[in-house]
């Protein structure tokens, strides 16, 4: 009778941890690439170009002008979803990108 207690109670922590580990293994997040204009105070920066866009070595593909894509990633490394305005970053400006959750 003990022995079926502990091997219940063992079953019952390993099926946990399997679990914990598949939420962490497993979450998704998106990732919105704009490639478009945007304005940070009175400054616009504009979207002259066409990208060529990686995220997590996933390939987007080309983006051009005025374009946005989406992209999931997946991991615990991620948190919420996040918007990423390239020319606001090619500018290097903090507003090149925005959390959304």
């Amino acid at each position: 009778m003990r022995k079926r207690i502990i091997i219940r109670i063992t079953l019952m922590v390993v099926l946990i941890l399997i679990g914990i580990s598949l939420y962490t293994i497993g979450k998704e997040h998106k990732v919105f690439i704009d490639n478009k204009d945007i304005a940070v105070g009175e400054i616009v920066y504009s979207a002259e170009a066409t990208y060529d866009v990686r995220v997590d070595n996933q390939e987007i593909g080309l983006l051009e002008k005025g374009d946005r894509n989406v992209v999931k990633v997946a991991g615990a490394s991620h948190n919420d979803s996040a918007t990423v305005n390239i020319p606001a970053m090619i500018n290097n400006k903090n507003e090149w990108i925005n959390k959304t959750n």
